[in-house]
């Protein structure tokens, strides 16, 4: 399965070929390793700060093209097009399950041909006003991005919202635009993925080289943000209209020398193992009534920033918070069972395997590891060589200084 998965290097830019004999279905995906938390940056040493939303906004202009409506043309050979943005990524991908290699070379096409003029962006603006305020009444949305404006600098580009404020969407023009997609959309910043019952990597090969033209290198130089001030309030609530009480917990981790795909390995299994559905913790905060079967938790993991996320309903989330905290002592008192490792790893690793079940997921899951400098191979790599001493060490170095965030 992971064997079978082709990496191949064509003019300079990645192609992973992730063959899946006898399914239907058939992605393709061409990912940028640019997303909404890359404002700010140098080229020939010179600062270029943009506003907060400008990769989102790129994502969605780039859609538009001088010639044609490229919804119709993906339309009318049967296919799905769409894209997003994350703090780290800009992918645009189809779906079908016919005509792949004529949908491919479209993708192709209209990722190359940005097309921006005062007109078409000033038009866009109102779109994405609507999107931002779209956002602005999600209180799953609201109550995680609370969550890290809390945690971080209000400078750090990680605390804007992907697809901006609307003031921000209002400076931004044709030019800011060009600039963005000549530093960050090159071949060297990118990855294309081809996922399904796909067989002549050759005609990949050709229709990349005839409808692909990117610029070779990247030449904006990202900005590593450092934070600049110590957190004094470190708990946000604000009033939605719910029936329910949100809250995002969140402790920061600031380990640096951890290669980042075992850092996310090492702490989901940590979390797993502690407060799982199978752990004591659950089953004491269920039985207590503090939580109930909407509680989860994960590790999110940004380059340079990363932490522990626990998530649910709750009347009482600052009592979790302790308990979160008590549950941690007492594990670093007594250690971790090797039985409770041994089950964690085996459980992590199938639920792993099985997204090789869903085409998305591969090329999602594709897409999220090359954002973060590794890939499938090397993560199922990491993951059959993790031991019990590196979840231990993880243990031992959880950092308790906790964020909260409650929507109500």
């Amino acid at each position: 399965m992971i064997d079978n998965i082709i990496y191949k290097n064509i003019d300079g830019i990645d192609l992973c070929f992730i063959p899946k004999k006898g399914y239907i279905e058939k992605q393709a995906m061409v990912c940028f390793n640019y997303g909404s938390s890359e404002n700010n940056f140098f080229v020939d040493d010179k600062k270029i700060s943009l506003p907060p939303g400008i990769a989102h906004f790129l994502e969605h202009k780039l859609f538009e093209d001088k010639e044609y409506n490229v919804f119709e043309v993906f339309n009318k050979l049967g296919a799905n097009v769409n894209a997003f943005t994350n703090l780290t990524t800009t992918a645009y991908y189809f779906n079908c399950v016919e005509n792949f290699y004529e949908n491919f070379a479209e993708l192709l096409k209209f990722v190359s041909r940005p097309y921006f003029t005062d007109e078409n962006v000033e038009k866009e603006k109102g779109i994405i006003e609507q999107e931002i305020k779209m956002y602005e009444d999600d209180p799953h949305w609201k109550v995680y991005f609370n969550l890290i404006a809390t945690m971080y600098d209000k400078d750090n580009p990680i605390t804007k919202d992907i697809a901006g404020g609307i003031q921000d969407i209002k400076k931004i023009n044709k030019d800011m635009l060009y600039t963005c997609y000549n530093n960050f959309y090159t071949k060297d910043n990118s990855i294309i993925i081809c996922c399904g019952d796909i067989d002549d990597i050759d005609k990949l090969q050709d229709i990349i080289l005839k409808n692909l033209k990117l610029n070779d290198k990247k030449v904006g130089k990202i900005e590593k943000y450092k934070e600049k001030e110590e957190k004094v309030v470190k708990s946000v609530e604000k009033k939605m209209e719910i029936n329910q009480k949100l809250f995002n917990i969140g402790f920061k981790d600031d380990e640096k020398d951890v290669k980042i795909e075992k850092k996310i390995i090492s702490n989901k299994m940590l979390l797993d193992i502690i407060f799982g559905i199978g752990s004591n913790f659950y089953e004491k905060l269920y039985n207590k009534g503090l939580i109930d079967n909407s509680f989860g938790f994960d590790y999110n993991c940004f380059q340079e920033f990363s932490f522990s996320l626990f998530y649910g309903v709750s009347k009482q989330p600052k009592d979790i918070i302790n308990y979160i905290k008590e549950e941690i002592e007492t594990f670093r008192k007594v250690g971790i069972l090797k039985a409770d490792f041994d089950r964690i790893k085996n459980k992590q690793l199938g639920d792993f395997i099985r997204q090789f079940n869903n085409i998305n997921n591969i090329v999602s899951m594709e897409a999220d590891f090359f954002s973060r400098g590794f890939n499938i191979p090397l993560y199922y790599k990491s993951f059959e060589n993790i031991n019990l001493e590196a979840i231990e060490n993880r243990l031992e170095n959880f950092n308790d200084d906790d964020y909260l965030s409650i929507i109500n």
